[in-house]
């Protein structure tokens, strides 16, 4: 799911050509990427408890580190655009 999100922001990136300030821009990447995220994330948490059971330890903590990470992205660059440029 991470990378799903950053695929969809890839794609707004080079559809939207009026640039990211436009509503074709932020309304999926402030709607549909978080969605995305937050799914990936809760995936992997509900995964964690099958980790004994299928033993599957590395995929599993991988996943959530990832989903975290890209989370973490998503929410720095939101607080970047909007932050007031000087």
């Amino acid at each position: 799911m991470p990378f799903v999100a950053a695929g969809l922001t890839g794609g707004l990136l080079l559809v939207v050509k009026s640039g990211v300030t436009s509503l074709a821009f932020l309304i999926p990447y402030l709607g549909v990427v978080p969605l995305a995220l937050i799914c990936g994330l809760i995936l992997s948490i509900q995964s964690i408890p099958l980790i004994q059971e299928l033993n599957d330890k590395d995929f599993a903590y991988s996943g959530l580190t990832l989903n975290l990470i890209f989370l973490i992205f998503y929410v720095i660059s939101v607080l970047l655009f909007l932050m007031p440029s000087s």
